[in-house]
Order: C-alpha cells, then sequence, then structure tokens
C-alpha cells in the first residue's frame, strides 16, 4: 500500500491510499481539487473506490460535489452533506462505530472533539493491517486497537503559540479556538503514549499549523516519544505502508 499525500494544511487536506496488487485507491479528505486528484493517479480514477471525509470545513470538504461529478462514492457525515446542501446517489452518510465496506478496505468512523460534528477513522485493508487517521480534534477518547499505522493531528505546541500571541504575529483569540478544536504537541504524545504501538510501524504527523508548529521539533519529540519513524505529512509526500514491520 503506497501513501501519498496531495495536502495537509488549512489550505487543503487529502490523501491517497493505493494497494500495490491490485490498484484500488481510497481517498481520505476531498480538500483539494479532482484535477490534482487525478495527476497524483495519472488519471486512473476507474480505480478510485470512494472517498471518506472527516467533517464540514472547507479545507476537507471543498472539492466533495467534483468528487460526486466523477462518480466517486463519498462517506461522510449528514452534517458534512447538509451544509454543503449536496445530494446524490454517490453520497453514503456515515455513523460513529459502524462498520463501512468500500473495495478491500474496511472503515469504522470514530467520534472527535472538534468545533462542528468530526470523525476519524480506523482504517483496515490486509496489505496494510490497520491505520488511525485522526485529525482536528482536540482529544482522542478511545484506547485505540492494535495498529500497524498512525496518521495523527499535531496541529500546535503552546509554547510557539504564546511567543507569536504575545509578539502579535497571531491574535489572542487564537488561543480559545485552538484550546477546543485542534491537537496540540503534548497530547498528540499522550496518545502515543496511551496506546500499544508494538505492531506500529510508523507515525505520522498531520495538519501542522503554518504560524504555531515547528515540523523538525514536533517529529524529534514524537520519534522519541513513541520510538518509531515520524514523518510530517505535506504535499508530495509518498511513503509505503507496508503491513510487516520495516
Amino acid at each position: 500500500m503506497v501513501l501519498k499525500c496531495l495536502g495537509s494544511s488549512s489550505s487543503g487536506n487529502c490523501y491517497i491510499l493505493r494497494s500495490l496488487l491490485s490498484d484500488e485507491v481510497l481517498i481520505i479528505e476531498a480538500g483539494i481539487s479532482m484535477a490534482e486528484v487525478k495527476k497524483a493517479l495519472k488519471f486512473k480514477i476507474s480505480n478510485i473506490k470512494g472517498c471518506v471525509v472527516s467533517h464540514a470545513h472547507n479545507d476537507h470538504a471543498k472539492y466533495i460535489r467534483e468528487f460526486l461529478k466523477c462518480g466517486i462514492k463519498v462517506l461522510a457525515l449528514p452534517d458534512v452533506f447538509a451544509r454543503q446542501g449536496i445530494t446524490s446517489p454517490f453520497c453514503k452518510e456515515i455513523e460513529p462505530i459502524h462498520g463501512y465496506k468500500v473495495g478491500g478496505f474496511k472503515i469504522l468512523p470514530l467520534s472527535v472533539v472538534h468545533d462542528v460534528p468530526c470523525v476519524g477513522f480506523i482504517i483496515e485493508h490486509e496489505e496494510m493491517g490497520k491505520l488511525v487517521f485522526i485529525t482536528d480534534t482536540m482529544m482522542l477518547e478511545y484506547k485505540l486497537p492494535k495498529l500497524n499505522h498512525i496518521m495523527l493531528e499535531a496541529n500546535y505546541a503552546d509554547k510557539i503559540l504564546q511567543y507569536n500571541i504575545d509578539n502579535g504575529i497571531v491574535p489572542a483569540s487564537m488561543r480559545d479556538r485552538l484550546l477546543h478544536s485542534h491537537m496540540e504537541l503534548q497530547t498528540t504524545k499522550e496518545i502515543l503514549r496511551a496506546n500499544d504501538l508494538s505492531s506500529v510501524n510508523e507515525v505520522i504527523l498531520l495538519h501542522l499549523s503554518g504560524n504555531n508548529s515547528d515540523a523538525e521539533q514536533f517529529q524529534r519529540e514524537a520519534q522519541e516519544t513513541s520510538g518509531k519513524p515520524v514523518y510530517i505529512a505535506k504535499s508530495g509526500m509518498e511513503i509505503n505502508l507496508n503491513k510487516e514491520p520495516y
């Protein structure tokens, strides 16, 4: 299984999972245009089995209509379709803690804490094992099952945020919004400590803030905490998600 990141920021989020054996594709998030998705897949879009969307904010859901026009099934909370006024036979409304199957992918949505209804996903495929995808949340209430791959938000560091507020780089009002909607680095590390990482091959940090993060620091601290290779998701990143350890 290959993971390709087309975007992981407030400018747009989209990740492609492509099987190396069957060539089937699952897309996570619809915050990047269909034109970019087509380029990334060398225009082989008939292999796309579906797209899962975590919540209604534009950096995750802006291009849902483009996906639907291409006949791609989109799985999302009812709130996502309602906010965009979308109806289509390719819309699949989902519920947390209900399982869904898209091609060879098994998908379990998990409720997370954001400022709109939002879910993360446990995604399973025989080629990669179990992957968890958690973004745009202030916390994670679940003890996760044994995983092979972790994709986890590390949006900001409190010390960097406070420095930016003190120096007028970002408004003080940003603190309250971030506290209730995005994951701070220490929370990310606590989640890594709290879960069994014995079968985890790598950790991929998602959705780093442009102003309030430090990619090298975040990567270093997450690697020290997890004892696993850590990658920072950014446009163009491509890695193999093997089921077995490297």
